[in-house]
């Protein structure tokens, strides 16, 4: 049997309590001395009656002596409590508790008390209950026994919740303690692997705290050297922190981070061009932690930037003699412009005066030989100066200024076209030429009167190489679209059913004086195309051609547009054309 503690059950009740109570109601028929017991006060019953815990009182002869409300549990159902006085223990008590306290009864009665917890189940719902057995001793020996009863239940799920809550917070600390763990890990691989750069923290007030295998490995001071620390008391003194360190760490109070970057000693008086980044650590409430300092070494980065700004410098002289060469250049070619103009244009005259007064001296009737090479002097000199004034055009064209402004791209082709068609070189007869223009054309920034030279040349050469096609079909359109690094730009094609080229001999086009067709076939000087070329790249832009040899051929050329603020939703606008007038060619 379990003793009972030092201090009876409960604690607050003396021993005299119970045996006054005893005393007081002894039942008529199971105690001898029942004539002498006086019934318990009022008082008395008035506290037991109050008491949290239930009492049961058995007189030797284990017939109900007495009970309080809070012993209700203990009785059978059909009974209450005040209505088992003189009753036997086995009317009075329910079943299951007569099994719990047959075993103990016995011994109680011999005078041995004694405690026991029990766990009942009730349709579900489990409940603590502890039994305590108090020995009556009278002055004869044991009277009778008290059978004490405490609900343990909101106890035992205290303590189980409790037990919950223990377990839950251990859990959470060990898993804490493995996070900081591997947090300390990860760091000190962290710190211990930097090679180029060191970390390192200062306390509240400045000093070295924290000195990482990775900062002396750069730095080459000793932990035990600089922890303390607070930095240089003279300039020239070798300390991890720079002079500029406190006003460096006063900005990163105010700013939450600093920055600053100079020549830093090291231990051993080598110097290193050190970056330094201060970092202001904080707490939950914003109180201040300390300083976390990143130094990387970046000497090498920094004579690499000396020896680019060395290398700026010279490439600025190198550009600069290039610029003073570049204009003498374009002095000479203005002389050259001025001696062509001047110097060459002046023998052509005078070949061509005197093949006229040869003619007049030769008088009429001319021979047939001497009018062909009359002629053909004539003919060698007027192409002479068409060359002349090509190549002039070219060469002012390289000098001149672009003009931009908004420039109707549909009303500069109707322009143009109207010039071709009234060349005598170039007119056809009705019915020999079908044209398909577009209904609109983009507008771009350029210059109106450079860009209808390349309308000019684009035309003629349509109409010209075209000649020998009946009809000749001459189609115009254009679309926006992206160009080959994204920005908009605006593509215009010119395509014809003439006699076309050679296709691998495409870029030969636009040279000077490149031709691909035989000069008694075609009339032209071979400048058209290159001043195309100019004239489109000065603007930003690009040209090209396509075509087969005796199939026709496509001359298209794009400019940029400028980007719109926000992109259609239905895609690239495609400018509407002629069904003749397919998408132009790839660039």
């Amino acid at each position: 049997m379990q003793p009972l503690p030092r201090d009876p059950w409960p604690t607050h009740l003396p021993p005299s309590f119970f045996t006054a109570l005893a005393a007081g109601s002894a039942s008529d028929a199971g105690a001898h001395d029942a004539a002498a017991a006086s019934p318990p006060s009022d008082a008395l019953l008035r506290l037991l009656h109050a008491l949290p815990d239930g009492v049961l009182s058995l007189d030797a002869d284990l017939r109900c002596r007495h009970a309080n409300p809070a012993a209700q549990p203990l009785l059978r159902p059909h009974l209450a409590w005040d209505q088992i006085d003189g009753l036997s223990w086995h009317e009075a008590v329910d079943d299951d508790w007569i099994d719990t306290l047959l075993p103990w009864m016995a011994p109680a009665l011999r005078g041995e008390g004694g405690r026991i917890a029990v766990q009942r189940d009730r349709e579900g719902s489990i409940t603590h209950w502890e039994l305590t057995l108090l020995p009556d001793h009278g002055d004869a020996g044991v009277a009778g026994v008290f059978v004490l009863l405490r609900d343990e239940t909101a106890l035992q799920r205290r303590q189980a919740a409790l037990q919950d809550q223990q377990h839950d917070l251990q859990q959470r600390l060990q898993r804490q303690d493995a996070h900081l763990a591997l947090q300390q890990a990860r760091w000190q691989a962290l710190s211990d692997g930097l090679r180029d750069a060191a970390i390192f923290f200062l306390d509240a007030h400045g000093a070295i705290q924290d000195w990482p295998a990775s900062a002396e490995r750069l730095l080459g001071y000793a932990a035990e050297a600089v922890i303390g620390t607070h930095g240089p008391d003279t300039p020239q003194r070798p300390h991890p922190l720079p002079a500029d360190a406190a006003q460096a760490l006063e900005r990163a109070s105010l700013l939450g981070q600093s920055e600053s970057t100079g020549w830093q000693r090291r231990a051993d008086g080598s110097r290193l061009w050190a970056h330094m980044v201060y970092t202001t650590l904080t707490g939950p409430d914003g109180e201040a932690l300390g300083t976390a300092c990143l130094v990387r070494d970046m000497t090498e980065i920094h004579r690499l930037e000396e020896l680019l700004r060395d290398l700026n410098q010279a490439l600025e002289r190198k550009v600069e003699e290039r610029t003073r060469q570049l204009q003498a250049a374009n002095q000479d070619l203005e002389a050259f412009s001025y001696s062509v103009s001047h110097d060459l244009r002046a023998p052509l005259r005078h070949i061509t005066a005197y093949v006229q007064l040869l003619r007049e001296d030769l008088g009429q009737p001319l021979t047939p030989d001497v009018a062909e090479d009359l002629h053909t002097i004539e003919e060698a000199a007027a192409h002479m100066g068409r060359l002349i004034e090509g190549l002039l055009a070219f060469a002012r064209l390289g000098r001149a200024e672009v003009q931009r402004q908004p420039v109707d791209m549909l009303d500069l082709l109707r322009s143009s076209l109207n010039r071709v068609q009234h060349d005598p070189a170039l007119r056809r007869a009705e019915g020999e030429c079908e044209l398909h223009l577009p209904d609109a054309l983009p507008t771009v920034e350029g210059d109106p009167l450079l860009l209808s030279q390349v309308w000019d040349n684009l035309l003629g050469n349509a109409f010209k190489y075209s000649r020998p096609r009946r009809p000749a079909i001459i189609a115009i359109g254009a679309e926006r679209r992206p160009g080959p690094d994204g920005t908009p730009e605006a593509v215009f094609w010119v395509r014809d059913n003439g006699v076309g080229f050679d296709a691998e001999r495409a870029e030969r086009l636009f040279g000077v004086f490149q031709r691909l067709h035989r000069a008694q076939d075609f009339e032209g000087t071979g400048i058209g195309l290159a001043l195309c070329r100019r004239i489109v790249e000065r603007h930003g832009g690009r040209i090209w051609a396509d075509g087969r040899a005796g199939e026709g051929a496509t001359f298209a050329f794009a400019l940029p547009l400028q980007r719109p603020t926000a992109p259609p939703a239905h895609g690239p606008e495609r400018v509407p054309d002629a069904p003749a007038a397919d998408t132009p060619p790839a660039a």
